[in-house]
């Protein structure tokens, strides 16, 4: 298995979502035409081999991905509740009911080689970081205070120490890379 990245956009004050969990202001970056966030949003599908996410992101993606949802590789859906694999090619969606551990080792296995990417909601994001599980964190940064929404960093009970690997400014967010010593 590759490396475990956590990737996540937040705001300036460390919101993951904006109030009432809208994402749309945080996201717009993706869709930018800047060559910057063009190519950083393009690591989406390069790198990776397998995503983990969890089912409220799940949940809410669902409509806006419709029938050709953006993961060209396994998604592994963190649950409560055990379920058959949703297929909606060229994703296949596990649900894995035994915590993020256990999501993590199963997308590494299907990953082969490449990378898991955990990639959302903020809980998810959270447990990862906590378990130690994370070997990378790519923080996109949007240029702006929402003031309120879902911080991603509330409950981080430690200090962790990160070494800094890449940033790139465009007009509207700042892309940071991290590798997180283990």
């Amino acid at each position: 298995m590759g490396d475990v990245v956590l990737n996540i956009t937040v705001s300036v004050d460390g919101f993951a979502t904006g109030p009432d969990e809208d994402l749309s202001k945080l996201h717009r970056w993706i869709f930018s035409d800047d060559p910057a966030d063009t190519e950083v949003a393009a690591e989406f599908a390069a790198e990776p081999g397998a995503y983990v996410m969890g089912m409220g992101m799940f949940r809410a993606g669902q409509e806006p991905w419709g029938d050709e949802p953006p993961f060209p590789w396994p998604v592994f859906v963190l649950s409560h509740e055990a379920r058959e694999p949703l297929v909606k090619p060229p994703a296949t969606y596990t649900f894995v009911t035994d915590g993020v551990e256990s999501a993590v080792r199963q997308a590494g296995a299907a990953a082969g080689e490449r990378d898991v990417w955990v990639i959302g909601g903020v809980d998810v994001c959270r447990q990862a970081l906590r378990a130690g599980l994370v070997d990378e964190l790519r923080l996109h940064v949007a240029h702006m205070l929402l003031g309120d929404g879902m911080p991603l960093w509330a409950t981080l009970k430690e200090t962790v120490e990160l070494e800094p690997v890449r940033t790139a400014q465009t007009a509207g967010v700042t892309h940071l890379a991290f590798r997180v010593p283990k």
